[in-house]
């Protein structure tokens, strides 16, 4: 059996494919805290809270720990609270995730 060498193990996992499917979820920032880290409560598609099977039984949804992306820290992209945003959640925790997008508000007028 012929091993990879570790050059062609980066390149392969570097492709853009991940080992584990993430989920995508859309959200709303409900608390800003420190290092660029922020609570999102998950939207579902009809605009009402989106409840996730975390193995707790609450009334309300919890929200998610989320960090941004390495990709809007280098494009100093600014998330404030308010704001609609797609995240991507592990399978395995569903209660941390990634904001990889800010989603543009719509005007009302």
């Amino acid at each position: 059996m012929a091993q990879r060498s570790a050059r062609e193990a980066r390149t392969a996992d570097s492709n853009g494919k991940s080992k584990s499917p993430m989920i995508e979820v859309e959200g709303e920032v409900v608390d800003t805290l420190p290092n660029t880290m922020f609570l999102v409560r998950p939207i579902g598609p009809n605009g009402k809270p989106l409840r996730l099977v975390t193995g707790s039984d609450e009334d309300e949804p919890p929200a998610i720990l989320a960090h941004l992306s390495g990709r809007m820290r280098l494009r100093f992209i600014r998330v404030g609270v308010g704001d609609r945003v797609k995240l991507e959640l592990s399978p395995y925790d569903l209660t941390r995730g990634r904001i990889t997008w800010r989603l543009r508000n719509e005007r009302v007028e």
